[in-house]
């Protein structure tokens, strides 16, 4: 039977089907748990056709961990279409082996688990249910716990802006606190910045205060107008004024004596694909605000401002050369 003649099936039939696969594949399931399954099985008939489709899929989810996978099903327990996503990226990263789930760095993967993401030169802003204020910068991911007794923002990837709230949401005063895989940052009556890179955290504090915790180390309080880097195990007060870090929710790219190469690694992370530079030209320094919003006349006008070549072979590969 070819896939356009089978029977279409109700959407919450696929869903539990998806869900008794991924809990099935990657939990020890218990005794209550295999006679619940082989009574749903039993139930209806349009059961044992969505769970042999699923098991026509089944080979490729062999290389997903387990833990991960009880995760993207914990995480998003009533949502069909972020369920099928689940399927999808299990298959996708299954395809690629493991090594690519190891660190949870891959996009994907992040902005599944994201309560807020955005995507590549995408800027986005939403008030929290404590009336907190969230903006994210490009390529960028959060999950947002808040209970009775916390208020956590967990930086997955990228960098966020946050205005904290009055915690209006609740009777007691709860700590409002941004993770990262290196520090925590709690907040107090603060419009602060936070950057997560691969082996260090940068904040920028506007407003209020700041306190710094690095996994392990002395922390730190930061105050208005600093800037500070923090790394697993120690933070570092940085030159510089915080306004410039938090230019992009304007639009802007605010460069001071910057490196050309470090220049374009910062509007690269605004587009997709390759941009470079020849080494020759890599430490000239650049000053200027540069538009964010249209990379490519940001390039063009770079290029022109500092005698540079744009070499493009297609829009997704430029290299600025002498």
């Amino acid at each position: 039977m070819s896939t356009s003649t089978l029977p279409a099936l109700p959407g919450a039939t696929v869903d539990q089907a998806i869900e008794w696969s991924i809990r099935l594949t990657y939990n020890r399931p218990d005794p209550a748990t295999r006679a619940a399954f082989q009574a749903w099985l039993a139930d209806d008939e349009t059961h044992r056709l969505a769970w042999a489709r699923m098991q026509s899929l089944s080979g490729h989810f062999a290389g997903v961990p387990s833990g991960l996978a009880r995760q993207a099903l914990e995480k998003l327990p009533e949502a069909r279409l972020q369920r099928r996503q689940v399927l999808k990226l299990l298959a996708l990263f299954a395809a690629v082996g493991t090594t690519a789930w190891g660190t949870r760095e891959t996009a994907p993967w992040q902005r599944l688990m994201a309560d807020y993401s955005t995507r590549v030169g995408e800027h986005q802003r939403w008030t929290l249910a404590d009336g907190s204020q969230l903006e994210l910068n490009t390529d960028s991911a959060v999950r947002v716990y808040f209970d009775a007794r916390q208020r956590r923002i967990d930086l997955l990837r990228g960098e966020l802006y946050l205005v904290s709230g009055a915690d209006s949401a609740s009777l007691q005063q709860r700590p409002l606190q941004v993770t990262t895989t290196l520090a925590t940052f709690t907040t107090h009556g603060s419009r602060c910045n936070i950057r997560q890179y691969a082996d260090a955290c940068r904040l920028g504090v506007a407003e209020g205060t700041v306190n710094i915790q690095p996994r392990s180390g002395t922390g730190a309080v930061a105050q208005p107008g600093e800037t500070w880097q923090v790394t697993r195990d120690n933070v570092l007060r940085l030159p510089g004024n915080a306004e410039d870090a938090a230019a992009w929710r304007d639009g802007l790219l605010t460069a001071r004596a910057m490196p050309l190469a470090e220049l374009l690694d910062e509007l690269g992370r605004y587009r997709n694909g390759y941009l470079g530079c020849d080494p020759q030209v890599a430490k000239r320094t650049i000053s200027g605000n540069f538009n964010l919003n249209d990379t490519d006349a940001t390039l063009a006008f770079i290029a022109q401002a500092h005698g540079l070549r744009v070499q493009a072979m297609t829009r997704y590969w430029i290299r600025l050369s002498a």
